[in-house]
């Protein structure tokens, strides 16, 4: 079967058309009529979504590239290593007061009374001569503690480091 050019074209001519509308009856031309109604409102309502899309997603990469890059916070414990080496250095300083390992804290503690005032300065002095460890205070007691103690502080160090994050990767 041959495609004729010319029966394709004399049937989009403006003759043919009108006697085809002429030929519909009102039922059928309210159909098509509906028909396109729906087809050029679908058309209008993808290209006011694909509008929102595009915006949204500029403004959400607009949103992106302002937001700044936060640091990710890192807790190490403090090693053994260098907890002796921060009791070693309080105890030159600090001679009548004891510093002693136990695990990875470090205890800090006196017998004598009219030591409170260097047992308050030697734990006040730990940031001081340590300041790359962040302290925390396990355990305080002063008066009557365990193991016939006057006052015993444990202390726990641990050391923070920030990193960069890696930058987020478009998706």
């Amino acid at each position: 079967m041959r495609f004729d050019s010319r029966a394709f074209l004399k049937s989009l001519s403006p003759q043919m058309m009108a006697k085809a509308v002429q030929t519909f009856d009102r039922a059928t031309t309210v159909v098509v009529s509906v028909c396109w109604a729906a087809a050029l409102l679908m058309v209008v309502f993808a290209i006011y979504t694909l509008s929102l899309s595009v915006s949204t997603r500029r403004e959400a990469e607009m949103a992106t590239a302002v937001e700044p890059n936060i640091p990710k916070i890192a807790h190490k414990p403090m090693d053994p290593r260098s907890a002796q080496m921060v009791i070693d250095r309080m105890q030159r300083r600090f001679a009548d007061i004891n510093f002693a390992l136990r695990g990875s804290n470090i205890m800090v503690s006196a017998n004598d009374g009219g030591k409170f005032r260097q047992w308050l300065t030697a734990l006040s002095y730990m940031d001081t001569v340590s300041p790359e460890f962040r302290w925390s205070i396990q355990d305080f007691c002063v008066g009557k503690c365990t193991g016939n103690e006057l006052m015993r502080t444990v202390l726990t160090g641990e050391r923070i480091t920030f990193e960069a994050q890696q930058p987020k990767g478009k998706n």
